[in-house]
């Protein structure tokens, strides 16, 4: 059997000296192979890590001893953002923030590099303390875009009123958004490129966007699609 992790690229040095004496072997897909008593212990360049093992019990203790080492304990809780389909010429426009703790989240990857995202998200749904997640079908994008709001203005508001909203239940936490900075300074946010890649929470939010949009009926055309603003 075996258990499958997502390791942020900015945490690999802390495995790579946690197993550098029991390292065995790499090759041009991993970073290390190493085997700790009957568990093989697999870090690929992707961030994917994978133990593999006979007994359940043995890896469930090398995942938790892994997810201590890699996640603070201390860490306060993250507001991850992610959306899809911003430059689709069809469908909807999907924005969600997610509240969690990234250990809880580390077993879920970046939703372009997830094959089965059904059991993905519900994956997610078992580890995230809450998430919301705002939908916009080509009607309400052309109709906000032809009275000048911009995309960007969309996902800064989003972005303000979910903090808000998490904020109003007396909840302390850092806000982390996949991407470039966005219009203005307005909001309290870490802009991350790669966050998706980078954040579990980030990721998390990832897949319940993608989700949703792939499971939206909604197919009609954005008619203000090739207007050139900037978004």
């Amino acid at each position: 059997m075996n258990l499958v992790i997502n390791i942020p690229k900015d945490k690999f040095n802390i495995l790579e000296q946690e197993y550098k004496l029991v390292m065995s072997k790499q090759n041009q897909d991993t970073l290390f192979v190493a085997k700790n008593k009957d568990i093989t212990i697999s870090l690929y360049k992707t961030g994917k890590l994978v133990l593999q093992g006979l007994n359940e019990e043995d890896l469930n203790k090398e995942k938790e001893l892994i997810l201590s080492k890699v996640f603070d304990s201390k860490e306060e809780l993250i507001l991850g953002f992610d959306e899809t389909g911003r430059s689709e010429i069809e469908g909807p426009f999907v924005i969600t923030g997610l509240l969690g703790e990234n250990k809880d989240l580390a077993i879920v990857r970046d939703s372009k590099k997830t094959d089965h995202l059904e059991k993905a998200k519900a994956r997610v749904d078992s580890g995230a303390f809450g998430y919301i997640t705002f939908v916009l079908n080509p009607q309400l994008i052309d109709r906000l875009r032809s009275g000048e709001i911009t995309l960007n203005d969309i996902e800064e508001r989003f972005i303000r009123n979910t903090q808000k909203t998490f904020e109003d239940l007396d909840l302390k936490f850092n806000t982390i958004v996949d991407g470039a900075q966005l219009n203005s300074n307005k909001i309290n946010v870490t802009y991350l490129p790669k966050a998706d890649d980078l954040v579990p929470c980030v990721s998390a939010a990832s897949i319940i966007s993608k989700t949703i949009r792939d499971d939206s009926k909604n197919k009609d055309t954005r008619k203000t699609w090739n207007v050139k603003k900037k978004e």
